[in-house]
């Protein structure tokens, strides 16, 4: 049922347009007005109250699962999830205008889109790296979880992972309110949530940023690859974001003359796809021998 559920959601998600308002980014924005208007999500928040935060919602849906306990609702229940959390309409819609305006050569308007989608600074070397991150964020860290923890994982890693966007957002545009998205006004959030949400989803990360890495191996420059994600294994230091972006560019060779703002990206992104697919087939081969229902 997991990997009927997966393959209907990504199906949908490529030919279904999907309302902003109905994905995680949204929902969340409103579940942290709802926190923030009873105080419970302030500058006094500690790593409990964080921890409730982040597993609270996915407690009481796996209770209702639990308690109805009835097949047919677990797969609505999956497809559901899946649909709210998997992937970005938004996302796809500003690195669509980022490959218009690449090849229209503007590269200013180049810059101001992949800051949309997270690109911090603008710096279009950085570009790749940055979709590569941003696959992972919505697909393969979401896959992981699903197939590991089910239902509840997905909505633990996905509202770990807005929360997270949210108060490195609420940093980066303390002077600017302006700048902040709408789903996610409300009152601003001190270094130490911040700090303590990074920590969080440091460890979170963990297993499934080196899984996806693997991927990375397989459907890419295995050998090369596999000088950047061995030492991984036992670096708890190291970023999510850098070990990621180290794999995934010694798996797939960039020549010089494609470290452009066009090649190299779509080169990193066609990465990330072959490893979405990878992670598909390897769910399969679970479903088969029965390590996953």
């Amino acid at each position: 049922m997991a990997l009927i559920s997966l393959l209907i959601v990504m199906a949908l998600e490529r030919i279904t347009p999907k309302s902003p308002k109905w994905h995680i980014h949204a929902l969340v924005g409103k579940y942290i007005q709802f926190l923030q208007a009873r105080n419970w999500f302030s500058d006094t928040a500690s790593m409990l109250s964080i921890l409730l935060i982040i597993i609270l919602p996915a407690s009481l849906l796996y209770v209702i699962e639990l308690v109805l306990n009835n097949a047919l609702v677990t797969f609505v229940l999956q497809l559901a999830v899946l649909w709210i959390c998997l992937g970005c309409p938004i996302t796809r819609k500003n690195y669509k205008n980022y490959l218009q305006a690449a090849v229209r050569t503007d590269f200013e308007a180049c810059s101001l889109h992949s800051i949309s989608f997270g690109n911090e600074g603008g710096d279009l070397d950085k570009v790749g790296q940055q979709l590569v991150f941003i696959n992972y964020r919505q697909y393969a860290a979401v896959i992981v979880a699903f197939v590991l923890l089910g239902v509840p994982g997905v909505i633990i890693y996905s509202i770990a992972k807005e929360l997270q966007l949210y108060t490195h957002k609420m940093r980066l545009c303390e002077n600017n309110p302006q700048a902040v998205d709408e789903e996610v006004m409300g009152e601003s959030t001190n270094e130490n949530a911040a700090l303590i949400i990074d920590q969080i989803m440091h460890v979170i990360d963990w297993l499934p940023v080196r899984l996806t890495a693997f991927g990375f191996m397989v459907v890419g420059h295995f050998s090369r690859a596999l000088t950047f994600w061995l030492p991984a294994l036992v670096d708890t230091k190291s970023s999510t974001k850098t070990i990621l972006t180290n794999v995934a560019i010694a798996a797939e060779e960039v020549e010089a003359d494609q470290k452009n703002c066009i090649d190299e990206p779509c080169i990193l992104v066609r990465l990330v796809k072959r490893n979405v697919l990878f992670m598909l087939v390897i769910v399969s081969i679970l479903t088969m021998v029965g390590a996953v229902a």
